[in-house]
């Protein structure tokens, strides 16, 4: 376990295996032990130097309760601390759901850092971040039935509840203009049974050296879940990038 601070923010992470850096960076509600508990870092670890990366206001990170705290830019700048902190020049990303958002603004502002990006199940357009709130406020009501293991239903009960409100005041804005403008290989993927999957595969459109990818089955918490499946679209896409 490490940490560093960005401002007064203490941001954890964990750093497991060897070989070229990608950073995991999980979704809304989560933390890095999604990665542990799905399979990822089992996996990947054995070809890879994994950063994982616990987001403000999820798991062992601080929980600032005020809306400013959680802009693109700061979560943006979160990851290239923990890069600096580990003397990483350039590594590959993938993010899960907000970790995918988060990607948008590392492509944004921190290109230079990063051969490639990974995102699942997240688009670039408009979100007024409404069904993120009404899933924080129900929280106690739907976690306990939700279809995971009880490690997954303790963590997700344990969330600070006014930080991720937090997180989730303001609206996130179209970045549709950053896809439109990269230059670096990005796989996509989206669950086809994912409310979100119409807007998920229109972005990807946007950006000719993007590869789209469904995950058969799979809605919105199952792009992470089925593990099965996303691990070796990732494996793949990297493997291709390191032969290029």
């Amino acid at each position: 376990m490490a940490h560093i601070s960005n401002d007064s923010v203490k941001i954890n992470y964990e750093v497991e295996g060897n070989g070229d850096c990608l950073v995991l960076e999980h979704g809304f509600l989560g933390s890095i032990e999604d990665w542990y508990e799905y399979g990822y870092v089992e996996a990947l670890k054995k070809n890879y130097k994994l950063i994982l990366i616990d987001a403000r206001g999820h798991g062992k990170s601080d929980k600032p309760d005020q809306a400013k705290e959680y802009s693109l830019y700061l979560r943006s700048q979160d990851v290239i601390k923990v890069l600096d902190a580990e003397k990483i020049d350039r590594c590959h990303f993938m993010g899960y759901s907000m970790g995918g958002w988060i990607s948008f603004g590392l492509m944004k502002w921190f290109k230079q850092r990063f051969h490639s990006f990974i995102l699942d199940a997240i688009h670039p357009y408009v979100n007024d971040m409404l069904s993120m709130r009404n899933l924080v406020r129900t929280l106690d009501e739907w976690a306990p039935d939700h279809n995971v293991s009880p490690g997954k239903i303790q963590r997700l009960l344990a969330n600070n509840r006014q930080a991720l409100l937090a997180a989730v005041e303001e609206a996130r804005t179209d970045h549709s203009d950053v896809l439109k403008s990269m230059t670096l290989p990005c796989l996509l993927l989206a669950g086809e049974n994912d409310e979100m999957y119409k807007k998920i595969k229109e972005s990807s459109k946007l950006f000719p050296m993007l590869k789209f990818v469904t995950i058969p089955e799979a809605d919105h918490w199952q792009s992470l879940y089925k593990s099965e499946f996303i691990i070796p679209q990732i494996e793949e896409f990297l493997q291709t990038i390191k032969m290029s």
